[in-house]
């Protein structure tokens, strides 16, 4: 399936949209546009049809080297630069399908688009259950070690992954 990104705009009709899980569901109804306001930007993910089918947020955000995988902290500073991946969330219809590893490549992408301006180290993404957790893990990301569902990725482990030059 051919995806296309775009910021989030007045113009997306989000009421209908149903992943699954109701929290994220209201979370992009009643509060991504305050988010925007605030700092987070939300991200729309529209099919070839431009049929709006998944989301994502990102925002920044600072993880301390002390709360960071061993190999991470090595070297960093004593806050590291990171971007949030806040909101990941696939059309229910659409799931079974293998499309929430193409989300997160399209998420990843605009986030390493985002670090090239604003600078960076990792992405950091709160899992929101257990399965979240799982397939995060399954998709490189490290968890905290005293946080199984705050999970760790540097941007280079991304970037490569993608086949972009990082930085």
């Amino acid at each position: 399936m051919t995806l296309r990104v775009a910021a989030l705009g007045d113009t997306h009709q989000v009421a209908g949209f149903r992943c699954g899980n109701p929290e994220l569901d209201r979370w992009l109804r009643d509060h991504a546009g305050l988010a925007t306001g605030q700092g987070t930007r939300t991200y729309v993910v529209l099919d070839v049809a431009d049929t709006f089918v998944a989301y994502f947020a990102i925002a920044p955000h600072v993880l301390d080297r002390s709360d960071a995988p061993k190999k991470v902290a090595r070297g960093a500073p004593r806050q590291i630069p990171s971007i949030l991946l806040a909101k990941l969330a696939l059309s229910q219809h659409l799931h079974g399908q293998g499309l929430g590893a193409e989300l997160l490549v399209q998420a990843l992408g605009t986030i390493i688009e985002s670090a090239r301006v604003a600078g960076g180290k990792l992405v950091v993404v709160d899992a929101i259950d257990a399965e979240a957790a799982a397939f995060y893990r399954h998709h490189d990301f490290e968890p905290l070690p005293n946080r199984p569902d705050r999970l760790v990725m540097k941007l280079s482990t991304a970037a490569r992954a993608l086949r972009v030059n990082w930085p």
